[in-house]
């Protein structure tokens, strides 16, 4: 009788747990076990891009006018335009700048959104207001799943891209695109 209840209190365990494993855990596992690699970012870079490739794409898209320096240098910016080009707050101010990995490859994009006629006193360019037009065009940009909320983030994977998005102040919201597989092949280590 005890080995009996043993036995299913084992079993119940066991079960409990697989079933505990979160909708992100399974969403990433089976992602990663497909063996899809999407290693575009956006414009012309690329996961494994070297740092070098970078600066040139920067500098070429800078010569062209696409990108100039964002506020402080700490960014290169990009102006998205609306449709409308009567639509003056349409404009969206997209800053970004690659992680590197010590091989200097590109493992990851930090991305800033911002409505470029921002201000306190502007409730329609806030960022809450502006998460879900962010949110619409990286589907558009990155077909495939949906986001998932986990926590305050939701979060896009497909294959080895895995996209962050989150409103990060009144004015930003914010989006990491990165690849999962070198974070997980580096975390097991």
């Amino acid at each position: 009788m005890r080995l009996r209840v043993c036995k299913s209190a084992l079993l119940f365990s066991i079960i409990f747990l697989v079933a505990c494993q979160s909708e992100y855990t399974s969403l990433v596992e089976d992602e990663l076990a497909s063996g899809v690699r999407n290693d575009s970012i956006f414009y012309s870079f690329e996961f494994g891009q070297t740092k070098t490739e970078f600066y040139n794409a920067c500098w070429e898209y800078n010569r062209k006018k696409i990108f100039t320096h964002g506020p402080s240098n700490n960014y290169v910016q990009a102006i998205l335009h609306p449709k409308d080009t009567s639509d003056v707050k349409g404009k969206i101010r997209m800053l970004f700048y690659a992680k590197f990995n010590k091989e200097e490859e590109i493992i990851a994009m930090d991305v800033k959104f911002s409505h470029v006629a921002w201000a306190p006193w502007n409730k329609d360019l806030q960022a809450d207001q502006l998460l879900p037009k962010v949110k619409d065009t990286l589907l558009k940009w990155y077909p495939g799943n949906d986001f998932i909320k986990v926590k305050d983030v939701l979060v896009k994977v497909d294959g080895n891209r895995q996209i962050r998005l989150k409103q990060e102040s009144d004015q930003d919201v914010s989006v990491v695109i990165e690849d999962i597989e070198y974070r997980y092949n580096k975390l097991r280590k």
